[in-house]
């Protein structure tokens, strides 16, 4: 069992945590822990202690000398005492803001419930258990559902919040946070991951003071400025060792994520919808399903925090065919041709593709009607037969020939000023009614809050899906939300337009998911600015960013780890000189850094040589014959990113291999050899050591590795890098 209601005391277990709520004396849910996992009886007496002496009692007649403002609670809402960050703040039909929660009701569920429209983690892979908690605000007959879901082997709580309107009238909901996370300690560090374009995920680490530490978007997608996944550690906390609270959101729109201290050294954690051009109207008997946030705790450190994201998004968020499967190894055109190209030049890229062992072609933008820039053609998915000098359907059975799949860019939620498509439907866009509005990308953002629109996108993708053999889609989003307004909605409605949008994504997502089962999309937002745990509900795999330069791509690479598993980082082997940074580096070290990824290619192969053509096929197959440890092992990250040395780990469940890279990131003159502590390893288990294929003399335990280490030789210049082959005996 992971789930225990004792009288007034909420239990939920893992396999290595415990998550304990209680109602207090004035009917409010208060929160009494989260942390390593406690026995039943310890649980369950610390609970019933709990709520009667450790925590505050409410404000309220019989104890007015105390306040909210210093009680843990579960769930708050405006106006009743709690000056911290309240996750729920509501306007009712009456005017009136003040918002009383109190427990109601609690109830174990069997499995986990799924979330209307939203993505979420599932349980098709092993049973959860979940509970429902109801708070109501007695005045008004409002009514919030907490759910929460223990997946136990993966040390993940899932919690999510349900408003229902039962008041009679009218209620706009003005923040609707799906999580709030109170600590009695607040002496910790606050972990985001930041950046922008060519940049994203870069890990920033600060110590909370007395401020309030925010991570935020309001572009109206999840964003390469910042990321909808944050932990707050203890300050001694390392790879290995040390507290750590980890909160994912499962939502791919704006989002907030605050840390903040108390004046009496508690702290508050919240997340959910930023309430930022957030109003979202309720009338009588409606409601109002938030996204999901995944939770977990780690007192081993920031390795352990890791490992429980990537199982639990590898077992219990990822679907479809390709959820536990090796994904393709796909050559992409983009960087080789740009938009110049034709059906002659694709097939022969293809051909040197094949040679090295890419099994899937993928053809990216420029492949429909008009479109030779980036100025003209979005939303016309029609196919340009005269610029690729055939068919689509001719192209697509030459690769297969080949032995290849075929793949397909699009960009379905943008449009081109010049296109047809914005000709005959001006009023599908984004903009303000009235003004001109602000061109992105030379484009416009159409409006997925209107169903129509939704309906229009997906039947002229379905009819370039249902006609040709395409297996893997490249799906596209190239710009932020502005001048929000649709005129599918009413005026009262407009604060739900982005939130809507979402919706609609997801239900165009949805639909293709479902009706083309066997086709792989892989997500991309002008590189890595969506890169989300809602969007790999639908897209398994996701570009990380547009800098394919590896030496750029260890950083982002790196804070994509902390939650995204490594089979879900779209990586490639392209150019050197590289096309946006004209750095020069070998093709071991762009092939090494992309294995820590999908692994895959761009770049234009009819130009390289045919030592450069045999060195990449001996990279392919390598990578073959360690794709499934790369799937589903346990990654290390050995080094931090910010020494000279970057290294990682991957190291198989059954711990009988494992593989280490290290790259050299800044030169240095040293005439030592660096000693690289590997992990994960059994510790008295035997290993042989193979250094970039050849083998070192003895063999090793996994003891020595581990406290000892590896002496590499082999690194010698700023880009050089090194494989670790590591073996049982």
């Amino acid at each position: 069992m992971s789930v225990f209601i004792n009288e007034k005391v909420i239990t939920l277990h893992t396999k290595n945590t415990t998550y304990q709520m209680a109602v207090n004396e004035n009917d409010y849910l208060a929160h009494l822990y989260y942390g390593a996992r406690l026995d039943d009886s310890v649980a369950l007496t610390r609970g019933k202690v709990g709520y009667h002496t450790l925590l505050p009692l409410a404000y309220d007649g019989k104890n007015r000398e105390l306040s909210p403002a210093v009680c843990p609670l579960e769930y708050s809402a405006y106006g009743c005492g709690d000056f911290r960050t309240t996750p729920l703040k509501v306007r009712f039909a009456d005017g009136s803001s003040v918002c009383d929660l109190r427990f109601e009701s609690a109830k174990a569920v069997e499995n986990k419930p799924t979330l209307r429209g939203l993505p979420a983690l599932h349980d098709q892979n092993a049973k959860s258990q979940s509970v429902e908690v109801c708070l109501k605000d007695k005045v008004h007959n409002l009514r919030v559902y907490l759910l929460y879901t223990a997946f136990e082997e993966c040390d993940v709580i899932a919690k999510s919040v349900r408003i229902e309107n039962n008041t009679g009238g009218t209620v706009v909901l003005e923040s609707v946070l799906s999580t709030a996370l109170d600590n009695y300690e607040s002496d910790y560090d606050y972990i985001s991951f930041v950046g922008k374009p060519h940049f994203e995920r870069t890990f920033s680490r600060v110590a909370l003071e007395d401020v309030k530490l925010v991570t935020e978007s309001r572009r109206g997608s999840s964003s390469h400025q910042a990321n909808p996944f944050v932990i707050f550690c203890e300050k001694n906390a390392t790879e290995t060792m040390g507290e750590c609270f980890g909160s994912a959101f499962v939502y791919s729109g704006n989002f907030t994520a605050s840390f903040e201290k108390t004046p009496i050294g508690t702290s508050r954690f919240v997340m959910g919808i930023n309430p930022e051009n957030f109003a979202f109207t309720l009338e009588n008997g409606e409601s109002f399903q938030a996204p999901e946030v995944i939770h977990t705790y780690s007192n081993q450190g920031l390795g352990q925090l890791t490992h429980n994201y990537h199982n639990v998004i590898r077992k219990h968020l990822f679907r479809g065919k390709y959820a536990n499967a090796d994904r393709p190894i796909l050559i992409n055109n983009w960087e080789a041709t740009y938009f110049n190209f034709n059906a002659e030049k694709l097939l022969a890229i293809a051909k040197e593709a094949q040679k090295i062992g890419a099994d899937t072609f993928v053809l990216d933008d420029g492949w429909f009607k008009g479109r030779n820039g980036d100025g003209s053609s979005l939303g016309d998915w029609f196919v340009d037969e005269e610029k690729l000098g055939c068919k689509l359907n001719e192209l697509i059975k030459n690769i297969n020939a080949l032995g290849m799949k075929f793949g397909l860019w699009f960009e379905p939620e943008c449009i081109s000023e010049n296109s047809d498509l914005y000709r005959a439907h001006p009023e599908w866009v984004i903009s303000a009614p009235g003004r001109t509005g602000m061109l992105g990308r030379k484009q416009w953002v159409l409006d997925m809050s209107n169903k129509a629109v939704v309906d229009a996108v997906f039947g002229m993708m379905s009819n370039i899906l249902d006609n040709n053999n395409i297996e893997y889609v490249k799906w596209d989003f190239n710009r932020y939300l502005t001048d929000v307004y649709s005129t599918a909605l009413s005026a009262n409605q407009q604060g739900e337009v982005m939130h809507r949008y979402v919706l609609g994504v997801y239900d165009l997502l949805e639909r293709i998911n479902t009706r083309y089962p066997n086709i792989l999309i892989e997500g991309c937002a002008s590189g890595g600015g969506r890169f989300d745990c809602g969007m790999l509900y639908y897209s398994p795999q996701y570009w990380a960013s547009d800098s394919t330069d590896p030496m750029n791509r260890l950083n982002i690479q790196y804070g994509t780890s902390f939650c995204y598993p490594v089979i879900s980082v779209g990586a490639h082997v392209t150019a050197s000189p590289n096309h946006v940074t004209r750095r020069v580096t070998s093709i071991k070290t762009r092939s090494n850094v992309a294995m820590a990824g999908t692994y895959g290619f761009e770049l234009d192969l009819t130009t390289l040589t045919e030592d450069e053509i045999a060195e990449l096929a001996n990279e392919t197959k390598f990578y073959k014959s360690h794709r499934e440890l790369i799937r589903t092992g346990d990654y290390y990250r050995l080094t931090g990113n910010t020494e000279r040395y970057m290294a990682w780990q991957f190291v198989a469940e059954d711990k009988k291999s494992a593989l280490a890279v290290m790259v050299q990131r800044i030169s240095h003159i040293d005439y030592k050899p660096h000693i690289l502590k590997l992990r994960g390893l059994d510790k008295n288990t035997s290993y042989r050591i193979a250094i970039d294929g050849v083998e070192l003399e003895g063999v090793f335990t996994g003891t020595a590795l581990m406290q000892i280490g590896v002496p590499v030789r082999t690194i010698k210049y700023e880009g050089d890098s090194t494989r670790i082959e590591i073996t049982a005996i």
